[in-house]
């Protein structure tokens, strides 16, 4: 590239933003009908085998366990064409809370995604992270369950009884040891 940029005309729309530029939105009811991209759709030049590919680390590889209404996150992220959107569902259905969503744009074309989730449960739940694009879909899932307070209680109560069980019984057998040598000495003496 020479620099020289007379043969761009000023005036002429980018179908996308310079590579490195981003944007930041907010899935919500209002967005779920019309999703909407930060770029305009993609022209007939557009490269339509570009697929979707979701990356690491996916749903099932983040949080599942958590406490009572305890906050956690998950987090979605992906890239494919510059129509890329998110949907997240929530026990089979469509969440309704704003979901925040990063998109970037990279230098071949392409828009590499990232979007979270904050949330607090009271039962255990099953979380959906769908990419959508006119390149294809893919989802990941997790099953986060929920660990009672109550629960955690007992098995540390129970931890610390068997560890006190433990205690008391050796201190038991060396009472039971100095016993029988008290025994034993004061037969003597006597």
């Amino acid at each position: 590239m020479s620099g020289d940029t007379s043969s761009c005309p000023a005036s002429s729309p980018k179908p996308f933003p310079p590579p490195g530029s981003s944007s930041l939105s907010c899935l919500g009811p209002d967005s779920s009908s019309s999703p909407w991209s930060p770029w305009p759709a993609p022209g007939p030049g557009h490269d339509s085998r570009t697929q979707v590919a979701l990356l690491p680390p996916f749903l099932s590889d983040q949080a599942q366990q958590v406490h009572v209404l305890g906050t956690f996150h998950l987090f979605c992220q992906a890239t494919g064409p510059a129509d890329i959107r998110f949907t997240w569902e929530k026990n089979g259905r469509v969440l309704e809370t704003c979901v925040p969503v990063q998109t970037h744009a990279l230098p071949d074309g392409r828009a590499h995604a990232l979007s979270w989730l904050r949330d607090a449960i009271q039962e255990n739940s099953e979380y959906r992270c769908s990419v959508l694009s006119t390149a294809g879909n893919q989802t990941s899932k997790v099953r986060v369950a929920v660990v009672r307070h109550e629960a955690a209680q007992q098995q540390k109560w129970s931890r610390e009884l068997a560890t006190w069980r433990a205690v008391v019984g050796e201190h038991d057998r060396l009472m039971q040891g100095w016993r029988k040598a008290w025994e034993s000495c004061s037969k003597d003496t006597f």
